[in-house]
């Protein structure tokens, strides 16, 4: 018992503030994000068993999961609901921690989650091509173009992502081996890092009133860990029973689909270059960029860490609202209202 004690209070704190226990504090994000990592290690630590990386197969493997192998389909499902979902959630949790100013003092562990919210998108995108069918195909031709338009090293990285100057048995390779090598290596690193900021720094961030208010991490934390892990792995299992993962007809590097969409989450960027190459693809990236990454730099608001909505970040927090919703709007009109008919629905 005394090994197993040791090893959690290297994790958590002995005392955590009472205020960090309630469900408003922070949501249970970090906690449901952990857990949606953890789903997709395993899943896709057997996915792996079964997949190969190469164009005359990779469709047919994904087929052998999907319809032959048993419980392959449920599996498979839980793996892309995961993933999707830890999109979402660590999207959330970043908006959390900015609009509680917990970044106040914690510079480093921000930029840290900046770097796991890369690579998470990195490790969709890798995997989206993965099952090498027709949206995937086109989904990733689309995301890879829009490394392009990156200053100066655009093209540099298009080419390195794809093996070349267009899809083939290379690309498919290369994101297999950033999908299922360098992408969970980085994230155990910097997820580690993470936690280990938050240890070092007490704890969550809390006002210092609130700090003078402890409980015990065991086993009030514990328990309030587990029980948001438990419902989150329910969610991902209940949604995995009902949602499928989609698997259409295979690639077909001749015959385009009507649009070809990047992955959804890329979707928004798309949508702006449709509108401004230079806006779209190279001006907004940058400004997204560099607000995310000196925001906490230039908070100069004396309100504490850890606290919902103060006053005097007002302007901060709507400037980071409206850069959220924009792209929101811009991930819908390009996931859900482009299309072939769009002229008659949006004419502009």
């Amino acid at each position: 018992m005394s090994a197993k004690r040791n090893f959690l209070h290297h994790l958590h704190p002995p005392q955590v503030c009472r205020r960090t226990l309630e469900p408003t504090a922070t949501l249970g994000l970090g906690i449901a994000c952990l857990t949606c990592l953890a789903v997709l290690f395993v899943t896709g630590a057997t996915l792996f068993l079964y997949y190969v990386p190469d164009p005359e197969r990779a469709y047919e493997r994904i087929l052998h999961i999907t319809t032959t192998l048993r419980y392959g389909d449920f599996i498979r499902n839980l793996h892309f609901i995961a993933a999707n979902a830890l999109a979402i959630l660590i999207f959330a949790h970043l908006a959390r921690v900015f609009f509680t100013a917990a970044y106040k003092e914690r510079y480093l562990n921000w930029l840290y989650g900046l770097v796991l919210l890369g690579l998470v998108l990195f490790g969709n995108f890798t995997g989206y091509l993965l099952p090498w069918d027709q949206v995937a195909y086109w989904a990733i031709k689309v995301g890879a173009s829009l490394a392009a338009y990156l200053p100066y090293i655009g093209e540099g990285v298009q080419r390195f992502f794809l093996g070349g100057t267009d899809i083939g048995p290379e690309t498919l390779l290369r994101s297999f081996a950033f999908h299922a090598g360098f992408v969970p290596l980085m994230l155990v690193v910097f997820t580690s890092l993470h936690l280990w900021r938050i240890r070092k720094d007490g704890g969550l961030a809390a006002p210092a009133e609130a700090r003078k208010q402890r409980l015990p991490a065991a086993p009030w934390l514990y328990r309030a860990e587990g029980a948001v892990a438990l419902a989150t792995l329910g969610t991902l299992i209940a949604l995995s029973l009902i949602i499928d993962a989609p698997l259409y007809e295979r690639a077909d590097p001749v015959h385009p689909p009507n649009p070809a969409k990047a992955p959804w989450y890329f979707v928004g960027f798309q949508e702006m270059v449709g509108y401004s190459a230079f806006l779209g693809g190279v001006a907004a990236p940058a400004a997204l960029l560099a607000f995310f990454t000196l925001a906490p730099l230039l908070d100069r608001t004396r309100s504490e860490g850890g606290i919902w909505f103060a006053r005097d970040r007002l302007a901060l927090n709507l400037l980071f609202a409206a850069v959220m919703v924009s792209q929101i709007a811009f991930i819908v009109i390009g996931q859900w209202f482009r299309g072939k008919n769009w002229a008659l629905i949006w004419p502009f």
